[in-house]
């Protein structure tokens, strides 16, 4: 029951906070959203919404693609961002922008690390068949779950964590913020690709409003996934002392994400 009642307090607050960061830090937002709006105004100009036929035809030109790369970049920035906007503990005067206190190190191996396994996997597609590569990529994400928190404890400013704790106690943590990225990226993503089958052949002021809305969308997207990750972190488990996202030791559960919010907003 206790880790059921941790996975759902992590959901709610995914969802209920990462939706106040709209106003809370808007700019976390802006991030996922302008690249995405951007994007949009040249896919219209282009005339990818006139049919689906000039959909297909047009998915792929290099102008759309431009703004797509500077688009997914801007997606992940603002994930990162959100996640830590959460990290920031009540009552302390950092920011998620001062990156003075990210522990490089450790981001810089989790990164590292997740991109080498990627990249390896990728270059063994030739060589594997379909199952086998579909096995693969699947043992490979359950092996690397823990790089996750390893990752994500950096970006937090933890500068004690390390690969062989989060691979003897992190696994929790990892199976909560992946259900939580999962929860909050891929039905949200269903309804972004149905705002495009819905733009095909309608009226331009119609698919001006749709595109704009997306935009919003796509910007709720980052808060969310990036609220789920901070939210699972912070929500599993650590043992009989909790171990905050700062590396300190607290023997209390830590604070719930609201008031980390209201006290950041204050300026506490």
């Amino acid at each position: 029951m206790k880790y059921l009642r941790e996975l759902f307090g992590a959901l709610v607050a995914t969802f209920r906070d990462g939706s106040r960061l709209l106003w809370l830090a808007p700019l976390i937002a802006l991030i996922a959203g302008l690249p995405e709006f951007a994007q949009h105004v040249a896919e219209i100009k282009l005339g990818m919404f006139t049919s689906a036929e000039a959909f297909k035809a047009l998915q792929n030109d290099p102008a759309r693609w431009a703004f797509g790369y500077v688009k997914i970049t801007g997606l992940f920035l603002a994930i990162f961002a959100a996640a830590r906007y959460w990290s920031m503990p009540a009552g302390s005067r950092q920011r998620w922008w001062d990156l003075r206190t990210v522990a490089w190190r450790q981001f810089g191996i989790g990164l590292t690390l997740n991109a080498v396994l990627s990249a390896a996997l990728y270059a063994l597609k030739p060589a594997l068949s379909a199952n086998a590569l579909e096995g693969l990529n699947i043992a490979l994400t359950i092996a690397t779950l823990p790089l996750m928190v390893y990752m994500l404890g950096g970006l937090f400013g933890d500068r004690t964590v390390s690969l062989r704790q989060v691979y003897r106690t992190g696994w929790w943590q990892a199976l909560v913020m992946a259900a939580m990225f999962l929860l909050a990226m891929f039905p949200a993503q269903m309804v972004h690709r149905f705002h495009h089958t819905l733009a095909m052949g309608a009226a331009p002021p119609a698919v001006w409003a749709l595109m704009a809305w997306d935009a919003v969308l796509v910007s709720l997207i980052a808060c969310w996934t990036g609220t789920g990750l901070a939210a699972g972190y912070a929500a599993a488990p650590k043992g009989p002392a909790q171990t905050s996202v700062t590396g300190t030791t607290d023997p209390a559960t830590p604070a719930p994400l609201s008031r980390a919010a209201e006290a950041e907003a204050l300026g506490a």
